[in-house]
């Protein structure tokens, strides 16, 4: 026998043991089923960050810095994004943008935290996309555009932040003299 059909008849004896072994509410459609753990989002904060001219390295990658005058405020946490700060923009192949940010946070009580997120902003629409390029203020709706962001301090009074995960979607968008990004903070619960 060759290689390929001992390779064959090995994967297939593999699925079929797999197959027996697993739980009977994997195989039985009587089976009662697993309840879906929804998440509960709390505001946290409003994330909010003017931006310089962003920095081109190619046609992929993009960083902007945030100019003076970013915050971030919410009912416990208020602060203002410092230096440094970055958010690096990659664009995929299909038009989906990728971020990766790193931004250091200056708390209410003089301590730092550093926020660090990824996210997903979709190919928006051509009319949105022109728009922005355009300098003109993008909203929510207009486009998909979330985050994830985690927080690291050493704040007694902060400390909190370390053990959440947090997720955002995006309030506002604009480039030119205007330029800003603004999400909405949640904290999942």
């Amino acid at each position: 026998m060759s290689s390929r059909v001992i390779f064959t008849m090995l994967t297939g004896c593999l699925i079929l043991v797999s197959l027996m072994a697993a739980p009977a509410y994997a195989q039985s459609p009587t089976a009662e089923p697993v309840a879906v753990a929804k998440p509960d989002l709390h505001f946290l904060m409003r994330f909010y960050a003017p931006l310089q001219a962003p920095i081109k390295i190619d046609d992929k990658l993009v960083i902007f810095q945030p100019r003076e005058g970013g915050y971030v405020s919410g009912p416990r946490v208020k602060g203002e994004i410092v230096s440094p700060t970055a958010d690096w923009v990659r664009t995929l192949p299909d038009g989906t943008m990728r971020i990766d940010v790193r931004s250091l946070v200056k708390l209410s009580d003089g301590s730092t935290v550093l926020v660090t997120y990824g996210g997903v902003l979709a190919k928006p629409a051509a009319e949105s996309w022109e728009r922005f390029m355009s300098g003109k203020r993008i909203s929510a709706p207009e486009w998909y555009y979330v985050v994830a962001p985690n927080f690291e301090t050493s704040s007694q009074t902060f400390g909190w932040l370390n053990g959440i995960q947090a997720v955002g979607k995006f309030v506002s968008i604009q480039t030119g003299p205007e330029a800003h990004v603004a999400f909405d903070i949640y904290e999942v619960r």
